[in-house]
């Protein structure tokens, strides 16, 4: 039996917790991270190869996007708790991923929304290789290995280049885009201390995230609007759990970033498939959702910390409270679309 593509995505989703653990340890154990990563990077772009090859599926459809979604959680929530990457940085990349599924949603009901810009998909494969190289160089400040890297994966760039301007006469947009991008690289790797290093290549990830999401903001943000203050603040609502999650993570103790990775992770999910719902025309269970848990949890929140018993107290309370409405909304919000999953042909 061969394997399918929402096979490949799944396989994905249950791998991304091994580099999580790996990203805390030694060099070695970071350099396994990056290998793992990896080959995952290279699944996402095989089962693109399937999925163009057996055709789309609508489950295929919300798979991808959450998986690479998961991977920016999983990736990059560690190098904010390591204090690698600012919150100025981190956090406005998620607001993009959270923002841009939430205003599609919005859309009309049984539309099937936009279709994925080329900027979207060059911002998914720029982060998967942007936290590689802030981990690189991170783990080896000599930044030695960095360069041998994009040099490597410039050269070979540069040879595909080569090879499909000899057969079309023509470069597409996003190989004129990898060579610009690894240039930059190249020339910010060779000029500037590990650590300057590091932010300017967060900073091309953001700048690139954000890009992405003006494009789906400004063709869709509209639409919301007309709706009243009603449907922005639902948006806002929507947006408040994953977002105050990722927020409050510099107040926490212990091993607070696995349950801000899992509630992220799990947001991201439910995300996926409200969306899908509501582009497939069936019940949107989000909207119970975001008028009863955002504001129940900013309550919980509140109310800990004017008891005084500290931000501390306060954020891992929120924290185990909100994983646990996370799992249980993810519950619920699949058995109430168990026919969408019957109609996603996870097997070929």
């Amino acid at each position: 039996m061969r394997i399918s593509a929402n096979q490949l995505t799944a396989l994905r989703i249950i791998l991304l917790p091994l580099p999580l653990f790996l990203i805390y340890g030694g060099a070695a154990s970071r350099v396994t991270a990056l290998v793992i990563l990896t080959i995952l990077g290279l699944t996402d772009y095989l089962d693109g190869l399937l999925a163009r090859k057996y055709g789309v599926t609508s489950l295929g459809r919300l798979l991808d996007p959450i998986a690479d979604k998961i991977f920016v959680a999983v990736t990059l929530v560690p190098l904010l708790d390591l204090q690698i990457l600012p919150m100025w940085i981190v956090w406005p990349i998620f607001f993009r991923e959270f923002l841009v599924t939430e205003i599609r949603r919005f859309m009309t009901p049984g539309s099937k929304g936009l279709r994925v810009t080329e900027l979207a998909k060059i911002k998914t494969t720029l982060q998967m290789i942007g936290v590689g190289l802030i981990l690189l160089t991170n783990t080896f400040p000599d930044k030695v290995v960095t360069i041998a890297f994009l040099s490597g994966l410039f050269l070979a760039t540069l040879f595909l280049a080569v090879a499909l301007y000899s057969k079309n006469g023509a470069l597409t947009s996003r190989v004129k885009s990898a060579l610009f991008l690894e240039i930059l690289g190249l020339f910010i790797a060779l000029i500037l201390p590990a650590r300057q290093v590091e932010l300017a290549y967060g900073l091309i990830v953001l700048a690139v995230t954000l890009l992405s999401g003006a494009q789906y903001v400004l063709a869709c943000l509209p639409g919301v609007m007309k709706r009243g203050a009603g449907a922005i603040l639902e948006l806002v609502l929507a947006l408040f759990t994953p977002l105050f999650t990722l927020a409050i993570l510099p107040f926490s103790a212990g091993k607070a970033h696995l349950l801000v990775v899992l509630i992220l992770a799990l947001e991201f999910a439910a995300q996926g498939i409200d969306m899908w719902a509501v582009q497939e025309g069936k019940f949107d269970l989000s909207r119970y959702k975001t008028r009863a848990v955002a504001p129940f949890l900013l309550m919980v929140f509140t109310a800990i910390m004017v008891s005084e018993a500290g931000i501390v107290a306060a954020t891992t309370s929120y924290l185990i409270l909100c994983s646990t409405i996370s799992i249980l909304y993810l519950a619920v919000d699949v058995w109430v679309h168990r026919e969408l999953f019957k109609q996603g042909k996870f097997f070929p």
